[in-house]
């Protein structure tokens, strides 16, 4: 839940800052660089790792529920035919 946390909240960070410089008249060619390297990091790294974490998660999560979920085996034996005696 960390990594999905992690990568919503960097998300926003770097859409915020990508709004903020194209909002401003005057950004810098250092200032772009930057912001050019957050969405690289954020599309090569965060996205894969949240991809990963999210399959991870579901990966425990059914592992989880099948073990929740075990049911002892019942063994059926043979039909026998018990007598109880003549007067029934």
């Amino acid at each position: 839940m960390k990594t999905h946390m992690f990568y919503f909240a960097s998300f926003i960070a770097v859409s915020c800052l990508t709004l903020i410089s194209n909002l401003s008249p005057t950004i810098s060619a250092g200032q772009y660089g930057i912001l050019h390297i957050l969405l690289v990091v954020q599309m090569v790294v965060l996205g894969p790792h949240l991809i990963l974490g999210v399959r991870e998660y579901y990966a425990k999560l059914v592992a989880d529920s099948d073990a929740a979920t075990g049911m002892t085996s019942i063994a059926f034996q043979e039909r026998v035919h018990i007598s109880t005696g003549n007067g029934v």
